[in-house]
């Protein structure tokens, strides 16, 4: 078997920006989540928490404690809202080394993204600045720290995907019509990264 089916799907499964006004369902963030569950884990130990929210009044509240877009001066209105947050935490102070940490972060946030992705959903990752806001939204006691904030929905945004050029990775977007956009990522030349064979 190769690969071709699972590079095709790491293409599709890019960071989305504007979503419907759509609920997600909790069945399909505990699909979602399942991603998470069975990642690889730093030494096993599997630090990471995960808080599940698709209530309307909640996750309009966590928009507001986000940053959006911080490449381009476009914003997305309250109406493109995401349906749905997973919320990923660790302890404060964390028993673990950083590194092991982010690393977990990482593996687990594309695990979820993949999946999220075959199930007809967009998400994004996005560090939660204001942490103690968040915190007290969800009822989360401060022995806990929110590493990273995954909004989930059914995206308005086409993900198209460019060569660099000049090695400008900055992304930039253009509004269709009716909260529709196309959104374009440049990405380096495949030889661009690559340092050397032997």
């Amino acid at each position: 078997m190769n690969g071709e089916k699972i590079l095709n799907l790491i293409k599709k499964a890019r960071s989305h920006r504007s979503f419907k006004n759509f609920q997600v369902p909790f069945e399909d963030l505990m699909k979602i989540i399942e991603g998470a569950h069975y990642s690889s884990s730093g030494a096993n130990k599997q630090f990471l928490k995960f808080f599940l929210v698709n209530n309307k009044d909640v996750c309009t509240q966590l928009f507001k404690d986000v940053i959006w877009a911080s490449q381009i001066t476009w914003k997305p209105t309250l109406d493109e809202a995401p349906g749905a947050y997973i919320i990923i935490l660790t302890d404060n102070p964390s028993k673990l080394p950083l590194n092991f940490i982010y690393t977990d972060c990482g593996i687990a946030l594309q695990n979820m993204k993949l999946i999220a992705t075959e199930l007809g959903y967009g998400v994004n990752f996005m560090e939660p600045i204001k942490k103690d806001n968040i915190l007290k939204t969800l009822g989360i006691s401060s022995l806990y720290t929110p590493l990273f904030i995954v909004p989930i929905g059914i995206p308005t945004d086409e993900i198209i995907l460019t060569e660099s050029q000049n090695n400008d990775m900055k992304y930039s977007r253009i509004e269709l019509k009716d909260h529709n956009y196309q959104h374009f990522v440049p990405k380096l030349k495949l030889e661009d990264i690559i340092l050397g064979k032997k």
